[in-house]
């Protein structure tokens, strides 16, 4: 592991406060590689050797039924639970309960991934309390997230949901009740699996929202008003 990725790692938050002595240790054991488009990190099922920390790129986390080589059986499926960047660590409760991960992870942008050690991070979290509070602190954060889109799942329909990820694009960048222009950073396929829908349902939310007034043109979307897109979907102020 060369000193960029090392400075770059060790300053995310669930290293920054471990002694050199245990930086060090993780920097002899672990390792950087950079991963193609479509490289598949691991697969559901698969024991947890590495914690997997990004460095820049995107990864998604997906899940999967059915058995892909099976014949005259139920057909094979995939949904992408989440997607994952610079800075993100990957299922890290299947490393530290030492369990099989529950789902797969696979390259969606040209990635820098560091692999970490299983074991060795499990030891620092028995050894260094500040490293094990930064942890609980980010499963922490990992838990809201997945709740809220289990709430976006059980509550909002396609094009609310749809909706929102347009909000998070447009963050605020014009202010309430202003128009702003935003562009997708996932393509049509990959953006439908994420929010749990077909490309054909995502078609159709698609055209929906043109009715308060949100365009597409390609990746390029424009939106008339930001509050009343926030009205549409019925989004509130919790994070």
């Amino acid at each position: 592991m060369n000193q960029a990725d090392q400075a770059a790692l060790f300053a995310l938050p669930l290293f920054a406060h471990l002694p050199v002595a245990a930086l060090e240790r993780l920097a002899d054991g672990g390792f950087v590689h950079s991963e193609p488009p479509e490289a598949v990190l691991f697969l559901e099922g698969e024991s947890a050797r590495f914690l997997h920390v990004i460095l820049s790129g995107r990864v998604s986390l997906f899940g999967s039924i059915g058995d892909i080589a099976a014949s005259g059986g139920l057909p094979h499926r995939e949904a992408i639970v989440e997607i994952f960047s610079a800075g993100d660590v990957i299922i890290a409760p299947a490393v530290l309960l030492d369990l099989p991960y529950l789902m797969s992870a696979r390259v969606i942008e040209t990635a820098r991934i560091a692999f970490l050690p299983a074991d060795a991070i499990r030891d620092l979290m028995r050894e260094h309390a500040d490293f094990a509070r930064q942890a609980a602190m980010m499963l922490a954060r990992h838990w809201r997230l997945l709740a809220r889109q289990l709430k976006d799942q059980k509550l909002r329909s396609a094009p609310q949901r749809l909706a929102r990820y347009l909000i998070t694009l447009a963050n605020g960048t014009q202010g309430e009740g202003q128009g702003v222009d935003v562009e997708l950073t996932l393509d049509r396929r990959t953006l439908a699996s994420w929010l749990g829908m077909s490309p054909e349902n995502l078609s159709r939310s698609i055209a929906q929202l043109a009715e308060v007034g949100v365009h597409f043109r390609g990746r390029k979307v424009s939106i008339a008003s930001v509050a009343r897109l926030h009205a549409y979907c019925q989004e509130d102020d919790l994070r």
